[in-house]
């Protein structure tokens, strides 16, 4: 991400929203789902075996390989994939890896053209975009996706108490597993990494000390071996350094 005064960032416990320009991005991968929208135009994605396609909206999975360019100002939102609406969208599109979502995210696509259109607030812009995404919101009360009782009980419970970070020693006991079958099963009925979610929350968590402490001090508290491992998992996660993201505050 260009840093530019247009930038606009706005990372919560689910989510995060990025609105900018993203011509200098290089090829990553991330946890998080990735959903973008263009201004106007089209930006460009070129995936793991160097094929380059252009989009106006378009999905991309969790852990996907890939380089997002853009001259112009685009919309960016990373979604856990855990979160009751990050889990909605992982199922409906678990087999794809990079897709257009066009007919998909027509509203979404308005509500961006609305903010550019007439020069609106960033956190209004957010708000529509939590309000838009409650639609997606899984119905995991309903319907077990995980088909395993221990799974879903720790979906839950992560849902629940999604404000801190919980260990893996925690929530293998919630489920009555050892920490290794929690991993086990944990990975083969969600297809994810819970190593990955912790670091997720961990950063999550971090963002509001980080506004007020230094790099060093922020990732001493949260459990990061030192400034370079917390930047290191930092920029993987959001495509963005800590840094940077403090220049904003």
């Amino acid at each position: 991400m260009n840093d530019t005064a247009q930038n606009k960032i706005h990372i919560e416990k689910t989510m995060g929203v990025f609105v900018g320009q993203f011509n200098d991005n290089v090829s990553h991968k991330h946890f998080a789902l990735q959903i973008s929208v263009a201004s106007q135009g089209k930006f460009k994605i070129t995936d793991e075996k160097d094929n380059q396609n252009s989009y106006s909206t378009c999905f991309i999975n969790s852990n996907v390989l890939h380089q997002f360019k853009s001259n112009e100002t685009s919309l960016i939102i990373l979604i856990n994939p855990i979160s009751s609406i990050g889990h909605q969208l992982y199922n409906k599109y678990r087999n794809i890896k990079i897709t257009s979502l066009d007919e998909d995210f027509e509203q979404l696509v308005e509500i961006f053209a609305d903010y550019l259109q007439n020069d609106s607030d960033f956190i209004n812009l957010t708000n529509k975009i939590n309000n838009y995404f409650v639609n997606f919101r899984c119905e995991c009360e309903l319907k077990n996706h995980f088909e395993d009782e221990r799974i879903y009980k720790a979906i839950q419970y992560l849902e629940q108490n999604f404000d801190r970070i919980v260990s893996l020693k925690e929530i293998a006991n919630i489920c009555f597993l050892s920490e290794t079958r929690f991993l086990h099963l944990f990975k083969e009925k969600t297809n994810l990494n819970f190593r990955r979610y912790q670091l997720w929350n961990k950063l999550i968590t971090s963002l509001p000390y980080l506004k007020e402490h230094s790099i060093t001090e922020t990732a001493h508290q949260f459990g990061f071996t030192d400034s370079s491992h917390y930047s290191r998992i930092f920029k993987e996660t959001f495509r963005l350094t800590p840094k940077f993201l403090s220049s904003l505050k």
